[in-house]
């Protein structure tokens, strides 16, 4: 059974004319909040436990524009283990043959006990609540390109500085942020390229799928934390990126790691081949890594 949130979109959530890709998961967060309210289950059920992202994937699938509100998200369980839950979403606007979907997605999400920095088993009545009415997996099986555990190629890395706003009410730096922060290095990464090339006319890409894997807790503090980025794929009209959060105050320790999916695009939103300058410069980033 799925669970219908009506979400309400913000100025502050655009990027130029569309929402931005950090938003939609901004939006997965809300709806996720409201089915646990609507079925009167707290986020943290027991006193020093909290629900932990461990992993988000989201397929970008239309432009989403502030005019096309009102936003829905659908949310429904699609699998449910021992100690963790996925849910799979749906973002769409219009109804009937109107209907828009701009996006799918999944969350796996853990109990997690703080004090012993462990996730808990669920209790039997947590899982036949969600194993109810258990749905498909949205997204697509196809999952955004690796690279190797050696980082070669042109790797660009960038200092993170976190922000008192970028903090939720557990006083951890709050999961849409770290795919804010990845990106840091992903774009620096990406308009090098565009600006080494010096190609005449304009350039526009968009952002077709991202994943992204929670491995640490950050928080607000004065010491940066780091952002790296490479390019692990390059078809003849997309580009796929690899990132790495890490914290250089714990021996480099990984918080985050990410895959995005570019795609170039024409005026009318069509993909386009890159410019050959462009595929040139990319496939000289793209070090030992195999061309997709």
């Amino acid at each position: 059974m799925r669970h219908v949130y009506e979400c309400q979109m913000r100025r502050a959530d655009l990027h130029g004319d569309n929402i931005s890709n950090v938003a939609f998961v901004d939006y997965l967060q809300e709806a996720r909040l409201d089915l646990l309210r609507h079925h009167d289950t707290s986020p943290t059920p027991n006193p020093g436990e909290g629900l932990v992202v461990v992993n988000t994937v989201v397929d970008y699938l239309a432009p989403l524009r502030l005019t096309q509100a009102p936003l829905y998200v659908a949310v429904w369980a699609t699998e449910v283990r021992a100690a963790s839950f996925t849910l799979g979403y749906e973002l769409y606007t219009g109804a009937g043959d109107e209907t828009i979907v701009h996006g799918r997605a999944t969350t796996l999400l853990a109990p997690y006990v703080f004090a012993s920095e462990r996730p808990r088993r669920m209790t039997s009545a947590e899982r036949e609540r969600l194993s109810g009415h258990l749905g498909p997996v949205p997204v697509s099986g196809r999952a955004a390109p690796r690279g190797g555990r050696v980082w070669d190629g042109t790797v660009v890395e960038r200092p993170v500085q976190v922000r008192f706003s970028d903090v939720d009410l557990l006083g951890h730096v709050n999961n849409l942020r770290y795919l804010d922060y990845a990106q840091i290095a992903q774009v620096d990464l990406l308009t090098g390229v565009f600006r080494e090339a010096r190609v005449n006319g304009s350039v526009t890409t968009v952002i077709a799928r991202s994943e992204i894997d929670y491995v640490g807790q950050m928080s607000l503090r004065p010491e940066p934390y780091v952002v790296r980025s490479r390019v692990v794929a390059l078809g003849d009209r997309s580009i796929s990126f690899e990132q790495e959060i890490r914290d250089p105050e714990s021996s480099d320790r990984v918080m985050a790691r990410s895959r995005l999916v570019e795609v170039n695009v024409d005026e009318d939103h069509e993909p386009l081949a890159w410019h050959p300058k462009h595929r040139e410069l990319f496939q000289q980033r793209m070090g030992g890594v195999a061309r997709a």
